[in-house]
């Protein structure tokens, strides 16, 4: 007992023995922990999963072709304006009605019009038939070459009247510049027209065009007079035969090049304006080619990316595209067969996200 009390006075008295103490015991409690045995590993439920459905990375025989879609055009279309003003006496265009070029749309007020071009005729006739006479007149001496050349000047002037104030009648009379259907009527019998209105709208469809956008690594497929297959939906299992009628030498700032398909409108309305059509180039020959099911895309080809299933997680991985077609795309480089990409529930992952597989093909291994 004495002992005891002896020992605590002493530490009481030695302060530095004190704290010795303290770090002795702090530095034991630190090893312990440190050597204590380790603990098991969090095993993650499978209610914890994000289920995703996969698809291989396959290789298989292509043909050298290339299928884009684009947007279906009129061969020419027109916004028609009237050149002269006045109340619309007669409108002859209803929409969805064919004209042929030429054909009368709307009747301007042309009574002002008539009577400036008859004045302007009776002036010209009169001083055609004064040429005439001071012609003869000239031949005989009885007149000077002045008065001739005056006469001549007057019926020059009178001609080009007599050109404008026809030419003024005529524009009373809204004709449609070429054979096609109307589409748009912006006037009404009776309404005040202006000089530069708007009459119409009208669409030439006895032909159309097909603008798409191609990459510059297929550019050189596209050449001026090439024949291209062109498929629609709203004509399914029909295949349409158009040329390349124009190719753009410059590219948007996506790297692709606008090109224009010419073809027939074979049958009626196959093709309206803005429809969707399916433009496709084919090589000759097969060739062994690595594909990826195109709805595995993260983003887009623009920056090409897919989610691998590796040892229970998706992992994010970038690859190089080559050759695309309808439903899967050509793998140059990044990933290899038997690959399992996520084909559906892309949206819920990151890089390394724990994944369950659902609805694996039947003979197709596990990640």
């Amino acid at each position: 007992m004495k002992k005891d009390q002896t020992l605590a006075q002493r530490l009481k008295e030695n302060k530095l023995a004190s704290v010795t103490l303290l770090m002795l015991l702090l530095l034991t409690l630190f090893w312990f922990f440190q050597h204590r045995a380790p603990q098991k590993a969090i095993v993650q439920k499978p209610s914890d999963l994000i289920p995703v459905n996969v698809a291989p990375v396959i290789k298989a025989a292509v043909r050298d072709s290339f299928s884009t879609v684009g947007t279906v055009e009129a061969f020419r279309e027109a916004d028609i304006f009237s050149e002269s003003a006045g109340l619309v006496r007669k409108v002859s265009a209803e929409p969805g009605s064919p004209k042929k070029a030429g054909d009368v749309l709307v009747i301007v007020d042309d009574e002002l019009a008539a009577s400036l071009q008859r004045k302007a005729s009776a002036h010209y006739r009169q001083t055609k038939r004064d040429v005439e006479r001071y012609k003869t007149l000239y031949a005989e001496g009885a007149v000077p070459l002045s008065a001739f050349e005056a006469v001549q000047l007057q019926n020059e002037e009178a001609q080009a009247e007599f050109v404008a104030a026809a030419r003024k009648f005529s524009d009373t009379k809204v004709k449609a510049p070429f054979t096609g259907t109307l589409t748009t009527r912006f006037v009404e019998q009776g309404e005040l027209l202006h000089e530069g209105g708007k009459v119409a709208h009208m669409v030439d469809m006895t032909r159309v065009k097909i603008i798409i956008f191609v990459p510059e690594r297929e550019i050189i497929k596209f050449v001026p007079g090439t024949t291209l297959a062109v498929t629609s939906d709203t004509s399914p299992g029909q295949r349409f035969s158009g040329k390349v009628s124009a190719v753009s030498n410059k590219s948007g700032r996506d790297h692709t090049y606008r090109v224009e398909v010419l073809l027939d409108n074979p049958i009626k309305n196959a093709f309206r304006s803005g429809m969707f059509a399916r433009v496709v180039t084919t090589g000759e020959g097969h060739r062994e080619a690595l594909l990826v099911p195109r709805i595995a895309l993260v983003a887009g080809i623009r920056k090409p990316e897919v989610f691998v299933v590796r040892h229970g997680k998706a992992v994010l991985t970038s690859f190089v595209a080559g050759m695309e077609l309808q439903k899967e795309l050509e793998v140059l480089d990044g990933l290899k067969v038997g690959d399992s990409v996520v084909t559906s529930g892309q949206t819920e992952l990151i890089n390394g996200s724990a994944v369950l597989v659902i609805g694996r093909k039947k003979g197709q291994s596990a990640p």
